[in-house]
């Protein structure tokens, strides 16, 4: 299983209409892509806290793929493509990506009796 964070900056005043594009997309991923565990497109939720970043112009999408294959062929898919095109003149940089890898499962933890007292 593979995560993608996926990051959109958005052109000042353009984020309702690079959240229609979104609105678009996310039910045919869900739809059409059987490797696709989770997509969510998110904003930040500002609290004011000193070690918080903050980008109110910019859309992070959490992703959750069963493997890299799958989400190879999900940048390939018609609407994947297709929403590439539409969301462009909303973006003041290109879409990019981090692909993550869970790094402690599978977990075993040694079975240990717990002393009683």
């Amino acid at each position: 299983m593979i995560y993608v964070l996926a990051r959109a900056r958005v052109r000042p005043g353009c984020m309702p209409l690079a959240l229609d594009c979104y609105r678009q997309l996310v039910p045919q991923v869900l739809a059409a892509e059987p490797g696709c565990l989770a997509y969510e497109p998110t904003a930040d939720l500002d609290q004011g806290l000193a070690n918080q970043e903050h980008a109110p112009d910019e859309i992070l999408v959490v992703e959750q793929w069963r493997s890299l294959d799958d989400f190879h062929r999900h940048l390939q898919m018609p609407h994947c493509l297709a929403f590439r095109q539409q969301i462009k003149p909303y973006l003041s940089a290109g879409i990019t990506v981090r692909i993550l890898q869970g790094r402690l499962l599978p977990c075993h933890f040694p079975e240990e009796s717990h002393a009683s007292g």
